[in-house]
């Protein structure tokens, strides 16, 4: 195991006096004793004596006053015994009426492999001195760490044969392809000699893991015809949300481990937020059988202060945050939220998924999740499409840049009653992104009309700061 080397200095005034002797290793690998200089006869005054103590690499050094007898003496500006590490105070004595600390206390630790003790008197006094100093033991053990923080949605790896002692390297991971590491994250930790885990930055605090949005682990394989839509497979769509809000059943969408995204007038009772209690959130399903059986529930309900008029829709978004975080899995994993430069290029084609009817003109409501592409229209052909006679019919509905329309000007492929809330989704870099929310329209599947969505990237400043103040 090798041999280790303890060095103690003495210096009294002017006189600086070294020994040096090699100790061997044992389980404390290093001890011994300090004492104040004649003890146990009284001691010298005018007088500076500093003891310092090393151990080895990955050591901390204990020290346990076993006596102290030193003349008051007020704000320690005379006789007093200190103990330094790094420069660094860790206790000090001046007399009993002056002491923060006495003997017969936990041990003094210092933060890694090194101690000081430093004895001063005073010469001052002309009195026969009779106090007789102090005595102390000291012994030192191997840094321990302890067990490294826990990841939340992650673990980690031992990459050293010992476990939290100094030197001792853990890496963190998350538990993928469901959540990942941020790509600046430090996943290596050392166990420093000052009994801390630390990264190659310094940091103390372990990584964070992120959930990894937008990318289901299965995939729609070709673009099929909600109204004309088809079955959603199992973990296809995983931010896909079913609603009861007052009996209710419309939809909605996970952004976050405690947030759903959904349209404002679905959370809307008269002027006020829905209350909480009559909100049930239904995930991780496709068949609604299944789906219907465990609720989670919510903890407040955030409307977008400017949706004050539903015959226009304008601003229809909410966000509803919930009592107690998601743990994703392959059937729950959230949309992406747009990138702040998102663009809607008419043409391209997007997803919407829903559990609402599949006829314009009945009550069917499907056994399964449905899903159908469309298109993003331009804003143009989509305001003209609601200026005919026969649409003003439906009613006062106005066409703003906060909406984004989708579909085909032939009808038959479109969301309907119940997908309410339900996510428009559009995908770049391999992953979807919440482009829209199903508001509006005139009917559904019609010939000559568009489904309206919000547009949920107007919306980034408010959604990011609702999330963060609640």
């Amino acid at each position: 195991m090798g041999w280790t080397y303890s060095v103690i200095r003495f210096v009294f005034v002017s006189v600086s006096v070294c020994e040096c002797w090699l100790l061997p290793y044992t389980d404390s690998i290093m001890h011994g004793e300090v004492q104040s200089p004649l003890y146990p006869q009284p001691y010298p005054t005018g007088l500076k004596s500093e003891w310092n103590l090393w151990g080895p690499d990955g050591s901390q050094i204990q020290l346990s006053i076993t006596h102290l007898d030193i003349k008051p003496s007020a704000g320690c500006s005379q006789d007093s015994l200190t103990v330094v590490y790094d420069q660094k105070i860790l206790w000090t004595f001046c007399g009993q009426e002056n002491s923060t600390d006495h003997p017969g206390k936990e041990p003094i630790r210092s933060p890694g492999s090194k101690l000081t003790l430093i004895f001063q008197t005073s010469n001052s006094t002309s009195e026969v001195q009779q106090h007789i100093g102090f005595s102390a033991a000291y012994w030192s053990t191997v840094i321990d760490c302890g067990k490294p923080e826990p990841l939340l949605n992650g673990g980690m790896t031992y990459l050293s044969e010992f476990q939290n002692k100094f030197f001792s390297i853990v890496q963190y991971r998350c538990n993928e392809p469901y959540y990942s590491l941020p790509e600046d994250a430090n996943a290596e930790f050392t166990c420093g000699a000052d009994g801390k885990w630390k990264s190659s930055h310094d940091s103390v605090v372990a990584p964070t893991c992120i959930p990894v949005c937008g990318q289901p682990t299965q995939h729609l394989s070709v673009y099929q015809r909600i109204i004309g839509g088809n079955d959603a497979p199992e973990d296809t769509i995983p931010w896909q949300v079913q609603l009861k809000v007052n009996n209710a059943v419309e939809g909605g969408m996970v952004i976050a481990d405690r947030w759903i995204m959904t349209a404002a007038h679905i959370a809307r009772q008269a002027t006020n937020p829905v209350s909480n209690d009559t909100v049930q959130i239904y995930m991780g399903q496709t068949d609604v059988q299944s789906l219907m059986v465990s609720p989670v529930y919510a903890a407040s309900v955030h409307i977008h202060p400017d949706y004050n008029n539903p015959v226009t829709f304008n601003n229809d978004i909410a966000l509803i945050k919930l009592q107690d975080p998601i743990t994703f899995n392959s059937s729950v994993m959230p949309i992406c939220l747009p990138a702040q430069n998102a663009t809607y290029v008419t043409g391209t084609m997007g997803l919407v998924s829903g559990f609402g009817v599949t006829r314009d003109w009945g009550h069917l409501s499907p056994k399964q999740l449905k899903y159908v592409h469309l298109p993003v229209v331009d804003q143009e052909t989509c305001r003209d499409s609601f200026t005919t006679s026969q649409e003003k019919r439906g009613g006062g509905q106005i066409l703003t840049d906060n909406m984004v329309c989708a579909g085909l000007p032939e009808g038959g492929k479109d969301s309907c009653s119940g997908d309410a809330g339900s996510a428009y989704a559009l995908k770049d870099n391999g992953r979807f992104w919440a482009a829209g929310i199903v508001s509006w329209g005139t009917g559904c599947g019609r010939q000559g009309s568009y489904g309206v969505y919000t547009r949920v990237a107007n919306y980034l400043d408010w959604i990011t700061k609702t999330m963060q103040e609640n």
